[in-house]
């Protein structure tokens, strides 16, 4: 069954990535589930930390989240002015906006003005040191999740008799790519390619002996 989602903008939000080195994300619907594994008490603006849950797992994360997905799908980010002055911010891409963090607001109805709310800039927010380094953490930790995603999918067509796979699998594990170095797995993967004539994958087994 396919999942519904509930953050502002969900059901238009199939834009592709543009910047090199997220393509395993398909769209900002992808980004929210491997960021639901991510936002934490951690990655929450402090003076919202009180009112984080797992349950509202959203709180407290909207301008950190909203350049994070900037970095990815590019557009820029706007803010919705709230009643205490401060700005909720969000994603507009090709004029399509999407808000990624909508769901801590409940019921409340945001005015998502495409052209009328005012542009927010990271080198402003980010003049708040704290700020940029949850939002750094919170990339760091989107990267952790990418390269556990980008080794099961290197895994799987490995497992499937692609050679090229292979020796890449091998190649990751012999360096650390996607984590960890596994010099056991190495040789697997190496002897496997190896034997169907992968060049590199022979280098590392050589290495390996």
């Amino acid at each position: 069954m396919e999942r519904e989602y509930k953050f502002f903008g969900s059901e238009n939000a199939t834009m592709a990535p543009i910047s090199e080195g997220f393509e395993v994300i398909r769209d900002p619907r992808d980004l929210y589930d491997l960021l639901s594994e991510v936002w934490s008490r951690e990655t929450c603006a402090p003076r919202m930390r009180d009112e984080w849950s797992k349950e509202n797992i959203t709180r407290g994360q909207c301008s950190i989240t909203a350049f994070l997905a900037q970095d990815i799908f590019g557009g820029v980010v706007r803010g919705v002015e709230l009643d205490d002055g401060n700005y909720h911010c969000y994603n507009i891409v090709d004029g399509t906006a999407f808000d990624l963090t909508s769901e801590q607001f409940g019921d409340e109805k945001l005015v998502y003005d495409v052209e009328n709310n005012p542009e927010q800039l990271r080198e402003v927010h980010f003049e708040k040191e704290e700020k940029h380094q949850r939002y750094l953490f919170l990339k760091k930790e989107l990267e952790k999740r990418l390269n556990k995603l980008r080794l099961l999918r290197l895994i799987d067509r490995a497992a499937k008799g692609n050679i090229k796979a292979a020796g890449e699998l091998a190649d990751a594990y012999y360096t650390g790519k996607f984590g960890d170095t596994n010099h056991a797995k190495a040789k697997k993967w190496a002897s496997y390619a190896a034997k169907h004539g992968d060049a590199k994958a022979q280098e590392i087994l050589n290495s390996l002996k």
